[in-house]
């Protein structure tokens, strides 16, 4: 035999029984596998022999992954998985604010009355870990306090370490007016009708487009503060629009507190946030210059207790009466100006045909008695005072169910949006003012 050959045989008889070894150790670690051998004829009964697969046999052999390894996961579920949330610091009004921080910043809202900027403060707590970023506005109208209490008290005892996200509270939007002792701007306009705002409009447009850009776009949901106006005063209430799903599912985590279906006004905060994807909610406490501690210290429970709901905060509160309450509402007007002297209290059940309160008329000395017209809850009331005709005096509250409420709203809208487009010259139908006024599109 040649010297190659000799070469090549020795190398083939070394090679053979290392294969071999690698596939004993294969099916050594594979599950038993039972091959048919095959007949030798007709009569004689197959056998089989799981010591002796064939080479095609080898072939669908399929090695165990081990436990727990990427070979057990599909490639599109790898690529599709969640990213982990990434935390870090946040940038607010040019202020980087560090993880695990509470800070106090200045925002300059634009002119105030003299012509001078004055800062208002922003208090803003960044968590220890991940989570959304809620806003607390107050005082949008400069006469409404009671609000800049509840904004100060829900803050004042949260510490960074404890809270998953970010919470961002401006006390007082209105600096003008809050100085002034005045619901509205310096030049009379109402702050709560400019939104999102105007960088060259009016006052309360320029402030209004300040707030809006610097700070309300980097929430994730809003609640604005507000109270009653014209000496009027209200119950702590949510005033929200049922019909954007949404903001319903957030009126649901504040515990037992009424819930009143309302669209946004137009050029409001609340509708022009929520417009933009911001579910906001607008949460009435009280009446105008005025403090009242009991309705805040129920607002202050309400507001963490919604915080609590959407794990911001880990603390849970308890409420003795279910959540949440839901009412349509109607204002009942005097029919003659006097003093009015009023006979139940806000909050106050009443049955249909009970005594609500008295209108004395101090010149030609008749008396305006006033009857609820249904069974009602007082969910707001003009305080003690002097009323001329048309004044609305009480606001009262008709339990409902969210669904009569949401088509109540939808109702609502489809006649608003056929009204102004007769106002223009335009005849739409009730499919089209309906398409209009989808929620989906006001989210």
């Amino acid at each position: 035999m040649p010297f190659r050959l000799s070469c090549v045989a020795l190398f083939l008889c070394c090679c053979t029984p290392t294969f071999a070894t690698e596939q004993d150790e294969q099916l050594e670690e594979s599950p038993a596998i039972e091959l048919a051998l095959p007949c030798q004829s007709a009569d004689e009964p197959c056998v089989t022999d799981p010591k002796t697969p064939s080479a095609n046999d080898l072939k669908e052999i399929v090695l165990p992954a081990e436990k727990n390894s990427a070979a057990e996961i599909p490639i599109t579920e790898l690529e599709n998985a969640p990213a982990e949330p990434v935390w870090e610091t946040i940038t607010l009004l040019g202020n980087t604010l560090p993880i695990n921080s509470k800070t106090t910043i200045k925002w300059y809202s634009g002119h105030i009355s003299g012509g001078f900027d004055l800062a208002t403060p922003v208090v803003v707590i960044h968590g220890k870990e991940p989570g959304p970023t809620v806003c607390l506005t107050a005082a949008v109208h400069g006469d409404e306090v009671n609000g800049v209490e509840i904004a100060r008290r829900v803050v004042q005892n949260i510490k960074s370490e404890d809270l998953k996200g970010t919470l961002i509270s401006v006390p007082v939007v209105n600096m003008d007016g809050l100085w002034r002792k005045d619901r509205y701007m310096s030049d009379r306009r109402d702050l709560n009708r400019a939104f999102p705002g105007d960088i060259n409009g009016s006052t309360a447009s320029r402030v209004a487009y300040s707030l809006f850009n610097n700070i309300i776009s980097h929430c994730d949901s809003l609640i604005d503060l507000h109270s009653g106006s014209m000496y009027r005063e209200n119950i702590t209430q949510l005033r929200v629009d049922l019909t954007i799903p949404a903001v319903a599912e957030m009126a649901k985590q504040f515990g037992a507190v009424s819930v009143l279906q309302s669209s946004a006004p137009s050029g409001s905060l609340r509708g022009s946030a929520t417009k933009v994807g911001i579910p906001t909610v607008v949460m009435e406490v009280g009446g105008p210059f005025t403090i009242n501690i009991a309705l805040i210290e129920t607002a202050v429970k309400a507001l963490r207790s919604y915080l609590s709901s959407i794990d911001i905060l880990p603390h849970s509160f308890f409420w003795s009466s279910p959540q949440p309450t839901f009412y349509a509402s109607q204002w009942l007007r005097s029919q003659q100006g006097g003093i009015l002297i009023n006979k139940v209290a806000l909050g106050e059940k009443v049955n249909k045909g009970e005594l609500l309160g008295k209108i004395s008329n101090p010149v030609n000395d008749q008396v305006e008695i006033l009857f609820a017209p249904f069974d009602a809850v007082v969910l707001g009331r003009a305080e003690d005072q002097f009323v001329s005709a048309g004044y609305a005096v009480y606001n009262l509250g008709k339990r409902s169910n969210i669904k009569e409420l949401e088509q109540q709203g939808s109702e609502s809208k489809k006649n608003v949006v056929k009204q102004n487009a007769q106002e223009v010259g335009l005849t739409i139908t009730d499919q089209e003012a309906t398409e209009t006024t989808s929620p989906s599109e006001q989210q």
